[in-house]
C-alpha cells in the first residue's frame, strides 16, 4: 500500500508539467516545438544552432534544407519550421507517455514509428523505431528548455 501511494505521487509530480514545450535535442544543435492539436501532438524545429550549412558541405553557407527526403518535391523545405514529430497520441494507460506517431530525421529522410516518454518533469524520451512496437530505434534525452529567451525564443503562456 505505501508503495502504491508514493507510486501515484510521483506520477502527479511528473504529470504536472506537460509534454508541451521546447526540447533540446542531445547533439545541442536543435530544439523542438510540441505542441498539442486536438488531442494529438506534434513537434516543429524552432531552432538551430548553426541555420546554415557548414564549410566543406556541398551547400555550404545555404539555409539548411531537407536534401535527404525521399520525395523529390519536399527536398527544398526549410529545416527552420519543419515538422519531426507527429500524430502522438496520449495513452490511456499512462498519462506520461504519447504513442502511435511518427519521428522524422532530415539529417537521413527517414520517418520512424515515435514514442515520447516524460520520464522526468524536464526529460523528454523521444524514440524512433524501424518497427511499431519499437524493438528496433534509438531513443534521444531531450531536455525542456525553461529560459527560451536565452535561444530568442519566446515564452510560452
Amino acid at each position: 500500500m505505501k508503495f502504491f501511494f508514493i507510486f501515484i505521487v510521483l506520477s502527479i509530480n511528473i504529470m504536472g508539467k506537460s509534454f508541451e514545450g521546447y526540447w533540446l535535442i542531445p547533439s545541442g544543435k536543435t530544439i523542438i516545438h510540441i505542441t498539442q492539436e486536438n488531442k494529438e501532438f506534434s513537434g516543429h524545429v524552432v531552432w538551430l544552432k548553426n541555420p546554415l550549412y557548414p564549410k566543406r558541405d556541398p551547400m555550404e553557407s545555404e539555409i539548411q534544407i531537407d536534401r535527404r527526403n525521399p520525395d523529390p518535391l519536399l527536398r527544398n523545405r526549410k529545416v527552420m519550421g519543419l515538422k519531426v514529430v507527429g500524430n502522438m497520441k496520449l495513452d490511456s494507460k499512462n498519462s506520461n507517455i504519447l504513442k502511435d506517431g511518427w519521428v522524422y530525421d532530415s539529417w537521413n529522410g527517414k520517418k520512424y514509428y515515435g514514442k515520447a516518454v516524460l520520464s522526468e518533469p524536464d526529460i523528454l524520451k523521444l524514440k524512433g523505431s524501424l518497427d511499431p512496437w519499437g524493438i528496433f530505434g534509438y531513443s534521444q534525452k531531450c531536455t525542456r528548455i525553461v529560459s527560451p529567451e536565452k535561444y530568442g525564443l519566446p515564452l510560452l503562456k
